[in-house]
């Protein structure tokens, strides 16, 4: 059995991880804007209310890197 790989492959392959990986990207990015924009859109009386949300989104987004 030979053990070169036709190289047309490697890049197909290549390609088709990337563009999954980019995807991937995209639908994680456009969940947390969804997530900051519900934030913005909130009627905050005060900085620090802001902030907590803020703290908030920011210990969601922390959790969700521990859990991958």
């Amino acid at each position: 059995m030979s053990r070169t790989v036709d190289q047309g492959f490697v890049r197909q392959m290549k390609k088709k991880v990337d563009e999954e990986l980019t995807k991937k990207e995209k639908e994680v990015l456009t969940y947390w804007r969804g997530e900051l924009d519900k934030v913005l859109q909130r009627r905050h009386q005060d900085l620090a209310a802001l902030t907590n949300d803020l703290k908030l989104l920011a210990d969601r987004m922390d959790k969700r890197l521990r859990v991958l």
